[in-house]
């Protein structure tokens, strides 16, 4: 089971940043009445964003005096100037220490332009300052995907100490999103050792979104080991894990609470989620079931209180009951479906939204966030080229000068990008451009399907979502559920759709339909409706897909095309369907109803 404190918070609300932050501010405003230092050990990233904004939110109202805190961050990139705008010390400044009254002579990020011949003495004299300035008293840390703490990588020693590391594949890919390219992320970190860390007095671990359930997993279930650096932390003795519910959603107590301790089995859901995973482990349909799978895997209880015929038959009747064919779906509605990204209404409901406008629905795709930053360079080129090409094929002279002097324009700048070792964030121009190929590939992709209502908010607001739910009137909205990091489009878009959605009186709510994109569909146990997308349909969703052509970029040997993944996505809940004994289709996509009181 657990092998360390774990407290988990709501993904809706903002509550977990709250208490975390509210701890910092009882230590520090302690400290101060005693005249004392506070020494706080500060993680970059999104993970701890939240809890830096309400930090500012305090200091600000004068509940918390930041004057005689002094603060060293875990790690920094090497080689990468301070000023630089994925720099680790840019990001302190930028979300934290430049909107409250830190001294600057208290802030202590490690530096990445240190000379490799200076590296070692400087990561000793970093360590050096930490005991000279009383020991860290509360160090808040994320966890990587391949559960790093700091920059220690998997197979860090745990009497390591601050030092320059060598990056892992997995850190690299995931800098990708902030960097652009591969080619331009650093290869190389200072970092703060696990030993330096476990010194710690207090030790607070943040995890968000599902995108660290497995790692959090390993972390808090697992025995410590090199290979989940994380875990080393159960050997502390004041060290907590703080994750939200999707981070955690796979921890014993939250996928099989039945092993964990006492349940309700009178819960449907319940009910469904055991029998589900029954089949998930025994390779076994629903039907196939007997009572010794479930005495083995400690469901008894569940077999006292529904007769094991009957519970195999409710189970399998509730799931077949939630396919939903043409026929039960709307027609002839208002129906608005918002996207954090222009893709992702055809990657996540692709085959849906052809099933909608058979039946004659008025549909309205509503895209919520740019997107710009995953529209590789070439993209731009090739999009300038073709406009300049164009105006002299129509040998409109006054247009061709314009066209060549973006061409020029933006040529200049890539190359200057290229040459500059860890890139330049875009110009206004380029940006521009890369928000227009964006809208140019959905207004396409409407254009196919036969969707003619297509709006782009270019950020998310609540004014915004709600002057678009005002305008259309929608009996029905969908919208993507994705659980991921809180801090990425995805979330926060939905966190803001929620708020504006709970403005409206609870008669005049639409119903709201939440389908899932880069986190896992919604397993047939919780989905509130399954849909069935048919070969034809299929086919015409990965065309759709194919439209956005500046987001099927992966072409290195062995990778996968986005419309790849739309396929193998759409078929794992049929094989899952399979697996509970339910046949007939090869392709599902699943939704949840958003309620209020229930876990997304």
């Amino acid at each position: 089971m657990e092998r360390i404190k774990v407290k988990i918070f709501s993904n809706e609300t903002n509550e977990l940043a709250e208490e975390i932050a509210q701890i910092i501010v009882t230590e520090v405003n302690a400290n101060n009445i005693a005249n004392r230092a506070t020494v706080l050990g500060l993680a970059t990233g999104n993970t701890p964003l939240d809890v830096y904004r309400e930090l500012i939110r305090l200091n600000k109202e004068g509940k918390v005096d930041f004057s005689r805190v002094v603060t060293f961050n875990l790690d920094e990139y090497y080689e990468l100037p301070p000023e630089h705008e994925n720099s680790y010390n840019r990001f302190m400044h930028d979300n934290l220490f430049s909107h409250v009254n830190i001294k600057k002579e208290n802030i202590h990020v490690p530096q990445g332009l240190t000379p490799a011949s200076d590296v070692e003495s400087y990561c000793a004299a970093y360590d050096a300052a930490i005991k000279a300035a009383g020991g860290i008293d509360l160090q808040l840390l994320g966890i990587g995907r391949d559960g790093h703490i700091g920059f220690n990588e998997p197979l860090s020693s745990e009497t390591s100490r601050t030092r320059l590391v060598e990056l892992d594949k997995v850190t690299l890919n995931d800098a990708v999103r902030e960097f652009g390219d591969t080619k331009l992320v650093p290869k190389r970190a200072i970092t703060m050792g696990v030993q330096t860390i476990m010194e710690s007095k207090r030790v607070i671990i943040v995890a968000t979104g599902d995108h660290k359930a497995k790692i959090v997993r390993q972390a808090v279930e697992m025995p410590a080991s090199p290979e989940v650096v994380a875990s080393y932390l159960q050997k502390h003795s004041n060290a907590t894990f703080y994750l939200d519910y999707a981070a955690a959603s796979q921890l014993t107590r939250i996928s099989r609470p039945w092993v964990y301790g006492p349940v309700d089995w009178t819960d449907p859901r319940l009910q469904a989620r055991a029998v589900c995973y029954l089949c998930e482990i025994t390779k076994k349909t629903i039907a196939e079931l007997d009572v010794s799978d479930f005495v083995v895997n400690l469901m008894e209880g569940l077999l006292k209180e529904v007769p094991l015929v009957t519970i195999k038959t409710k189970v399998l009747n509730e799931i077949v009951a939630r396919i939903t064919t043409n026929d039960r779906l709307p027609s002839k509605q208002n129906v608005i479906i918002f996207a954090p990204h222009t893709e992702d209404d055809v990657v996540g409901m692709g085959g849906t939204l052809q099933k909608l406008l058979a039946n004659q629905n008025e549909i309205a795709c509503v895209y919520m966030t740019a997107g710009t930053g995953s529209v590789l360079d070439y993209e731009v080129q090739k999009f300038t080229m073709a406009k300049l090409i164009y105006s002299q094929h129509l040998a409109d002279k006054p247009m061709v000068q314009k066209n060549q002097d973006l061409v020029t324009a933006v040529t200049q700048h890539l190359n200057k990008k290229k040459a500059t070792r860890f890139g330049l964030p875009d110009t206004e121009q380029v940006t521009t451009l890369k928000t227009a190929i964006r809208e140019a590939e959905a207004a396409a992709a409407c254009n196919y399907f036969g969707i003619r209502r297509c709006e782009f908010m270019n950020g998310v607001t609540i004014e915004k979502i709600r002057s678009v739910i005002d305008k259309y009137e929608p009996t029905i909205i969908f919208a993507c559920g994705d659980m991921t990091d809180p801090n990425s489009p995805h979330r926060h878009s939905l966190r803001m759709l929620l708020r504006a959605y709970m403005l409206y009186p609870e008669a005049k709510r639409p119903e709201l339909w939440l389908y899932r994109v880069d986190s896992p569909d919604f397993h047939p146990a919780e989905a509130d409706m399954l849909i069935p997308v048919t070969t034809a349909e299929m086919e015409s969703k990965i065309i759709g897909t194919v439209y956005h052509q500046s987001q099927n970029y992966k072409l290195q040997i062995g990778s996968k095309q986005l419309w790849q993944k739309v396929e193998e996505r759409s078929q794992v809940q049929a094989n899952l369907l399979k697996t509970l004994g339910i046949t007939g289709y090869t392709s599902y996509e699943t939704f949840r109803r958003y309620t209020p009181s229930v876990h997304l």
